[in-house]
C-alpha cells in the first residue's frame, strides 16, 4: 500500500541552488545594490534605524493599549450543576434566597401603606428575584436540553 517513492536527482541539487540558478543574477544585483546604498549612507541608514526604535518605543508607551472587557463573573446555575455536590448546594442556596425574597414580597404586599425604604426595599427584591429566576430557568433549559 505504501511504496517508497525514488527520485532520480542528483544529490546536490537542492531547491536552494535550483532557485539560485534561476534567480541568482537577481539576487546578485540586489545585495550589490544593498551594500553600495548601505556604504554610501552610513549616518542616514544609522538615524533611519535609530528613529524606528525612538518610534516604537514611543508607541509603545504612549498609544493606549486595548484590553479586553472582561465581563462580571456571573454563576450560572449551569455551571454548579456540573461541578457535582458543590453545584447542588449553590443551587439550593439560590432557591432557598428566592423562597426569602419571596416571602418578603408577601408581607410588604399585606401592608395597608408602603414609606420609600419599602418600596425600595420591594424594588431591590423584585430585581434580585429576576436575576435568581433567570439563572433557575437558564440551567433548567441547558438540564433539559440534549
Amino acid at each position: 500500500m505504501f511504496k517508497k517513492i525514488t527520485s532520480n536527482r542528483p544529490p546536490d541539487t537542492t531547491v536552494w541552488t535550483a532557485f539560485y540558478r534561476e534567480f541568482g543574477k537577481y539576487i546578485d544585483g540586489g545585495a550589490h545594490r544593498t551594500k553600495r546604498f548601505l556604504e554610501a549612507r552610513p549616518r542616514t541608514v544609522f538615524f533611519a534605524m535609530v528613529a524606528s526604535i525612538l518610534v516604537s518605543v514611543g508607541c509603545f508607551l504612549f498609544l493606549p493599549k486595548e484590553t479586553p472587557k472582561k465581563e462580571p463573573l456571573q454563576l450560572s446555575v449551569q455551571q454548579p450543576l456540573m461541578d457535582g455536590m458543590g453545584g447542588i448546594v449553590i443551587t439550593v442556596s439560590a432557591l432557598k434566597e428566592l423562597l426569602e425574597i419571596r416571602t418578603v414580597l408577601d408581607t410588604l404586599m399585606q401592608k395597608d401603606n408602603l414609606d420609600s425604604s419599602d418600596s425600595l426595599l420591594m424594588e431591590r427584591a423584585i430585581d434580585r428575584m429576576q436575576v435568581l429566576e433567570k439563572r433557575l430557568a437558564e440551567a433548567n433549559k441547558q438540564h433539559n436540553s440534549p
